[in-house]
C-alpha cells in the first residue's frame, strides 16, 4: 500500500498533462511536475527505510564506532533537510557545542537525527522552528530534537518506536511509513544508548530524545570552555 500510493498518484499526474487538450500552461506543468518530485522523494525514502530496516534487522548493518565532533553530524543533518525545512518554511535551529565529541558510526548517527528531524518538520506547523540540543552528562550525550507540533499523547510514548506504529495517519497528511522511527531504535541501540519520547501533557509540543556514548571535549568541572550556539529568532529559547 506504502508503495502503490506514490506510485498511482504519479500516473495521475502524467495522465493529466497527456491527455490535456489545450497546450499545457506552464504554472500547470511546473506544478504537475513539483507533484510528481515531492511523490518520487516520498517513494525513495521509503525504499531508504525498507532497506535500513532489513539491513538492521538481519544484522548485516556494521557500526563503526569512531570518535566524531556531534556538531557536525548534526550540521550534515539539518543541511540535508534544508529543502524539506523551507518547502514548510520552518527553521531548524541548532544548539550544540562545537568541542563536543561522541563515539559513534557517522552515517547511522547521521540516519537517527535525519528521521527524527523528518519526524518533526512532518509534525510541525508552517513558521515555526525545529531545534537540536546537546547537553553533556558526563559518560554519555542527551540530544533532543524539538518541534512545536501535537506532540506524543502520553499514552502512546511507549509504542511510538514500533514498527509501522503511526500516531495519526490522517493528521500527518498521509505522510510517513511507520518505519522511522522504529529503524532510529535499532541504530540508537546497537551504539549502546537509549532514545525516547516525551509525552506533550504539558503542551511543550514534540520532544524526542537520545543517546550517544560522549568521547570527551569538556574539563573536569563539567563545564565547557568554549561553547557556540546558533541563536534561534526566539531569543534563544528551545523550539
Amino acid at each position: 500500500h506504502e508503495l502503490r500510493t506514490p506510485i498511482a498518484n504519479i500516473r495521475l499526474i502524467i495522465d493529466g498533462l497527456f491527455h490535456d487538450q489545450d497546450k499545457p500552461k506552464r504554472k500547470d506543468s511546473i506544478s504537475s511536475l513539483r507533484a510528481i518530485a515531492r511523490e518520487t522523494d516520498n517513494l525513495l525514502w521509503l525504499v531508504q527505510e525498507m532497506s535500513d530496516l532489513a539491513m538492521i534487522e538481519s544484522g548485516q548493518a556494521i557500526v563503526r564506532m569512531v570518535e566524531v565532533p556531534l556538531f557536525e553530524v548534526v550540521d550534515e543533518s539539518i543541511e540535508r533537510m534544508a529543502d524539506q525545512s523551507e518547502l514548510k518554511s520552518i527553521r531548524l535551529v541548532r544548539h550544540v557545542p562545537e568541542r563536543l565529541r561522541v563515539l559513534c558510526d557517522r552515517d547511522l548517527a547521521q540516519r537517527v537525527l535525519v528521521n527524527l528531524i523528518h519526524n518533526a518538520l512532518k509534525w510541525s506547523p508552517p513558521n515555526e522552528a525545529v531545534t537540536i540540543n546537546a547537553v553533556n552528562g558526563g559518560d554519555e550525550i542527551t540530544i533532543s530534537v524539538l518541534d512545536n507540533g501535537p506532540g506524543v499523547p502520553e499514552e502512546m510514548v511507549d509504542r511510538i518506536f514500533e514498527r509501522f506504529y503511526q500516531l495519526d495517519p490522517s493528521r500527518s497528511g498521509g505522510e510517513g511509513t511507520g518505519l522511522g522511527l522504529a529503524i532510529c531504535r535499532h541504530i540508537v541501540e546497537a551504539h549502546g544508548g537509549r532514545i525516547w519520547a516525551e509525552s506533550n501533557k504539558d503542551g511543550t509540543g514534540g520532544r524526542f530524545m537520545f543517546t550517544l556514548l560522549s568521547a570527551g571535549g569538556y574539563s573536569e568541572d563539567g563545564n565547557h570552555p568554549d561553547e557556540e550556539t546558533i541563536p534561534s529568532d526566539n531569543g534563544g529559547e528551545s523550539a
